[in-house]
């Protein structure tokens, strides 16, 4: 019988970023419509580290060698790699003068803009 004291690890650790994700799509939904695809990031990131939670379960309960974990590593990089504009819309600066933008609005707001730079608000909008 293997053992599979990473696959074991792995259920553990894993469950931090899990639940830190998914409360953080949770603040997120205070943004309403300024933050829509950060929320579908937030989500997607989510459920590729709950596939990896998943895979470690079944390795774990299959007692499935640990070496077998490098290649759904890998698989979960190269997810997260081809679908990078999905799933990491985040960014540090302004996209129209480069000026660095807080947390929350580099966390929450879709269009990247810092305070000076965005359009005013229309009348109903929706923040």
């Amino acid at each position: 019988m293997e053992t599979t004291a990473i696959s074991v690890l792995l259920q553990k650790v894993l469950l931090v970023p899990i639940v830190g994700l998914w409360i953080f799509h949770m603040y997120q939904r205070r943004f309403k419509d300024a933050a829509v695809r950060k929320r579908i990031a937030t989500l997607s990131l989510t459920a590729v580290l709950i596939a990896g939670w998943v895979a470690a379960w079944v390795f774990e309960r299959y007692a499935i060698a640990d070496r077998w974990l490098l290649p759904v590593a890998v698989v979960a990089v190269a997810l997260v790699i081809w679908q990078r504009k999905l799933m990491l819309p985040f960014r540090a600066r302004c996209v129209r003068c480069g000026k660095r933008l807080g947390m929350v609005r580099m966390l929450s707001w879709d269009n990247n803009t810092c305070e000076a730079c965005e359009p005013p608000g229309k009348e109903g909008e929706r923040v």
